[in-house]
């Protein structure tokens, strides 16, 4: 048995192992359509394997049959560049990429079945591949910026792909209309080689997304509220204690916020619990509305919200927190009809010898409880508080 032929058994194994596995994943976490539009793809690289190994073992082969294969391999490559889209963009419509992966496949198939040119048809797959990685490479690592390191990582591989199969389809015009050119050996040599390892690649490199995809999606869950959306505490802390530690490494401002719903317990006696939930995600959509992208947004406990407020210093600080309040107290709750709710606030700066959260959260929960007692819907710096304990105990 030649090695072509035990490439192309191992090739359709593996493909048939990564359709499986992409399947289980849909069906096991969630149905992410991408996943879904992955195991199609593998599923069309088995059954083009099988193709292959029929024509291995002597079956006939016809220009219309040849098509069907190659049109095959460029729908599996087209579906997985599909899938890296709509993984990008969930919310987009599912049919154009799909429709045009298919609308390719179809076309290349078609070329291949009305002109036997053995050159003709290697150039057109291993390019039509190598430009379906390219475009894999540049969703999934797309923003740049933004990009995970497994994102990068995984982007890097398939530009590495892509770039055997355009490497490829530069040798292929050797090889000769039918075979008989110089560059034959050299080229099935090399594509024997180079291209399972790559196949192979791209698959293990897509259960790997979908792995990392899975572990991000859990450690949202674990730092998410999940009637709001926003950070939970564990989320908010977590997140905090890096800012904090990059504030006071680069002597950067900012400003730790804790707001309290006044009067929850009321809202939720007098108009029930879903109004209350209603009023709680109203109040965090309020929140993430009124700050900065970069800012933090939590939920802390039941009614208490807390902002971490980046390169702000105390006075600005101020001016956003008050505007928050006032859009609080003018802006009736979604969902809820004409109520209307008001909030108070505890506002503290980091200071130089502040290493944790814990110092900041303790500040500010006293001025936010100061804010209350004198009446609620109100503003309380800490700095103030300090400064009036200070005056009252000279008094004294």
């Amino acid at each position: 048995m030649s090695a072509a032929v035990v490439n192309v058994i191992t090739l359709f194994f593996v493909s048939t192992l990564l359709a499986g596995m992409m399947l289980i994943a849909w069906r096991s976490f969630g149905r992410p359509a991408h996943v879904l539009i992955w195991a199609l793809a593998y599923s069309a690289a088995s059954i083009e394997w099988i193709c292959n190994i029929y024509l291995r073992f002597g079956g006939v082969s016809t220009q219309p049959f040849l098509g069907f294969v190659y049109g095959l391999c460029c729908l599996a490559n087209g579906l997985l560049a599909a899938g890296c889209y709509i993984r990008l963009k969930p919310e987009a419509r599912r049919l154009p990429p799909l429709l045009a992966a298919g609308v390719a496949a179809a076309l290349i198939g078609t070329i291949v079945a009305i002109d036997d040119h053995q050159a003709l048809r290697d150039i057109l797959w291993l390019s039509f591949a190598g430009s379906m990685l390219l475009i894999c490479a540049a969703c999934v690592a797309h923003p740049l910026g933004r990009a995970s390191l497994p994102e990068r990582a995984v982007a890097a591989m398939f530009l590495l792909f892509a770039l055997v199969d355009f490497c490829l389809a530069l040798m292929a015009p050797g090889q000769g209309a039918h075979g008989e050119g110089a560059g034959h050996a050299l080229f099935r040599t090399v594509l024997v080689i180079a291209y399972p390892l790559a196949f192979t690649g791209v698959g293990l490199f897509t259960v790997f997304l979908v792995a990392t995809d899975l572990a991000e999606s859990m450690r949202r869950l674990a730092t998410s509220d999940q009637l709001t959306g926003i950070l939970n505490r564990r989320g908010f802390e977590e997140a905090a204690e890096r800012a904090i530690v990059n504030a006071q490494r680069q002597q950067a401002p900012l400003a730790l916020v804790l707001a309290d719903i006044d009067n929850f317990k009321a809202i939720n006696d007098r108009h029930g619990h879903a109004v209350g939930d209603c009023a709680l995600k109203h109040f965090a959509q309020r929140l993430e509305r009124l700050v900065r992208r970069g800012d933090l947004v939590g939920r802390v406990g039941g009614e208490e919200f807390a902002l971490l407020l980046m390169n702000t210093r105390d006075a600005n600080a101020l001016e956003v927190v008050e505007h928050v309040r006032l859009d609080i107290a003018s802006v009736p709750v979604n969902g809820a009809g004409p109520l209307m709710m008001t909030a108070s606030f505890g506002v503290t700066g980091i200071r130089p010898g502040d290493t944790s959260l814990a110092q900041l959260l303790m500040r500010a929960d006293r001025a936010l409880y100061r804010s209350k007692l004198d009446g609620r819907d109100r503003i309380t710096h800490a700095d103030e508080l300090e400064e009036a304990r200070a005056i009252l105990h000279e008094r004294v």
